[in-house]
């Protein structure tokens, strides 16, 4: 049935595949599955490992050597540290959110030589190193909000980044924060969406959210054995005008929407997702 699966993927059209996708017989276990539950699932399933565990660090060490060599030079930038296959450059997804990345940090150093960001989850310092690389010139005060193994590790593999697992990077203010497909694994979400807004001097980059229109907010189980990390995670798939008006009612505005890359199939959900993210700024009063 795997080799079946494989044959129509190469020979139907892209759109009908993902739409024929959960009626497809498979034996896989889907990477992302709806749970009724919610959050209670946290209590009921001992397999939830989350991020701050020792398989995912050692996956994402494994990669940083290549990760921080594709910076190197002037070759695209069409990879991605959670790709297990760093000799990718060429993916046009990864590509996408990384230009798009760009165009926030530049938007936000206009006329400056430093701007202070602060990365809501961002692992050991990756979108530290590429900012670095496509702007060497810009002095970044680069602070990482990351879980204490990842910290742990990350001191050591840029020292250059202030890493912090806890709350204290939130008594200053950021010329730019940066939330990078890290909203969703926080139940509390509004309660952290609104504290992260406080300190938010200029701009505020949501980035690789999951969102519905009709559905109200919802939690899936997603599986991470395609990234090597060996721990399931929970997270939220979001309703987007509920999220839009979280960061609206903080007091910013919206500057652009962004489209982030294909959204991946979500098994039982009550209605499939997309993967957005926008760019928001400080209302001045």
């Amino acid at each position: 049935m795997s080799q079946l699966r494989h044959i129509g993927r190469l020979l139907l059209p892209p759109l009908l595949v993902r739409s024929l996708a959960p009626l497809w017989p498979s034996r896989e276990r889907p990477a992302l599955e709806y749970l009724p539950e919610g959050w209670k699932a946290l209590d009921q399933n001992g397999n939830i490992g989350g991020w701050n565990t020792e398989s995912v660090i050692v996956a994402e060490r494994a990669k940083w050597e290549a990760f921080r060599n594709n910076l190197d030079g002037a070759g695209p930038l069409g990879f991605s540290h959670e790709n297990n296959d760093l000799t990718v450059t060429d993916n046009i997804s990864f590509h996408n959110i990384h230009l798009t990345y760009a165009y926030v940090l530049a938007l936000a150093a206009w006329q400056t030589s430093k701007i202070s960001v602060l990365d809501w989850g961002g692992g050991l310092g990756h979108y530290y190193a590429i900012g670095k690389a496509m702007f060497p010139e810009l002095g970044l005060d680069y602070y990482c909000h990351e879980v204490p193994l990842m910290c742990e590790h990350g001191k050591q593999l840029c020292p250059e980044v202030h890493f912090c697992s806890d709350d204290t990077c939130l008594l200053r203010k950021y010329d730019l924060i940066m939330i990078n497909g890290s909203l969703g694994y926080f139940p509390d979400w509004q309660d952290v969406l609104r504290r992260i807004a406080a300190v938010v001097e200029n701009f505020l980059f949501i980035a690789r959210v999951l969102v519905v229109e009709k559905s109200q907010s919802f939690v899936v189980l997603q599986r991470t054995e395609q990234y090597n990390y060996h721990s399931n995670m929970l997270t939220q798939v979001f309703n987007k005008q509920e999220l839009l008006g979280v960061v609206e009612s903080a007091g910013f505005t919206m500057l652009r929407e962004f489209v982030m890359e294909d959204a991946p199939t979500i098994a039982g959900a009550p209605e499939q997702c997309v993967e957005s993210g926008w760019l928001f700024k400080r209302e001045v009063p």
